[in-house]
């Protein structure tokens, strides 16, 4: 199927079973080739919202009070937003209409951004990722050690992620995991290949709040043509090089009581 086919049709692929998702982390570990990032993005990170009462007179702090905000990057892909001052109105966009909400002046389910080009990225990965840029406080430049491990998808396909919901990627995109986090996942899958965990144990794990059943390691999609445009061809590391070599071989006959794939 083509990405455009897919583009066209109203419903996304069912979202993965553990078993197929083990199946495709397994070709990740095995199979994935390492690229670096090229492109700089604009990025944005969220701090806390902080209030002072003074006394009437304005002389005297009464009270000091932090509301926590979750600690994330925004960041903007200047492919599609090339302005800075662009990239800044965005922001200012998004806190204004933030206000709205608070005030009763828009829907709480209406989103205060929706288009292209602007993700969440969790702000410890976002700062392994990128660094603040010499020129601009808000262009972050791409940390030539921050290499991924990915692999091209013949097929769309929804696969479990970090956050609610699943994430699509179509066809020609590609699944991408960070080199440095690819030891602790072939540890995962070999605990299942030995039957000393399911699928769902191993690379699952239960939001703290929700209780919805999330994925437990930080792989994602990338869009057809995002890894080309942003990313090169790399050399990957020696130990992740000997953790291809050891998962390219077939996997362990499962464990007396345990179904394949879970």
């Amino acid at each position: 199927m083509a990405a455009t086919d897919f583009n066209e049709k109203a419903q996304p692929p069912a979202l993965a079973t553990p078993a197929e998702y083990r199946s495709l982390l397994e070709k990740l570990v095995s199979q994935g080739t390492g690229w670096g990032k090229t492109q700089s993005v604009g990025g944005y990170l969220t701090d806390d919202i902080n209030f002072v009462t003074q006394t009437p007179d304005s002389q005297v702090k009464e009270t000091k009070n932090k509301i926590e905000v979750q600690k994330v990057a925004v960041t903007i892909d200047p492919q599609i937003y090339p302005l800075e001052e662009t990239r800044d109105l965005i922001i200012e966009d998004v806190m204004k209409k933030y206000g709205g909400k608070m005030i009763k002046k828009r829907d709480p389910n209406e989103p205060e951004f929706e288009g292209p080009g602007v993700w969440l990225i969790k702000r410890n990965a976002f700062l392994g990722d990128y660094m603040p840029s010499a020129e601009n406080s808000n262009t972050y430049v791409p940390n030539p050690e921050a290499y991924r491990v990915t692999l091209p998808v013949d097929a769309p396909v929804n696969i479990p992620v970090q956050w609610s919901g699943g994430f699509v990627i179509e066809t020609g995109g590609v699944l991408a995991i960070r080199q440095k986090d690819v030891p602790a996942l072939a540890e995962a899958l070999q605990s299942i290949r030995d039957g000393k965990a399911t699928a769902e144990e191993a690379l699952y794990e239960a939001d703290a709040k929700t209780g919805e059943k999330l994925a437990k390691f930080d792989i994602y999609g990338m869009a057809p043509g995002f890894r080309e445009g942003n990313y090169k061809p790399v050399e990957l590391a020696a130990d992740v090089k000997a953790t291809q070599a050891a998962f390219g071989t077939k996997p362990k006959a499962q464990a007396p009581g345990r179904k394949p794939g879970q």
